[in-house]
């Protein structure tokens, strides 16, 4: 039996433009998924597929001189 990973809920309070706000509740409306749920997730998926420009060039660097 696989152990399930423990989940660490972390609130962040975040300054978010109008636009997105009304964005994210048609999203929510149409999906019926719940706006906190739904930006809880578009947030974690931003977040960890995040690569930063300066890190991509190393590591492109360091596979060509290997």
């Amino acid at each position: 039996m696989k152990a399930k990973s423990t989940v660490v809920k972390q609130l962040y309070r975040l300054n978010v433009e109008p636009k997105v706000v009304d964005q994210l509740s048609k999203l929510a409306a149409r999906t019926g998924e719940p706006k906190t749920r739904l930006a809880t997730r578009l947030f974690t998926e931003a977040v960890m597929t995040f690569k930063p420009a300066g890190a991509t060039k190393a590591k492109a660097a360091a596979q060509s001189k290997g």
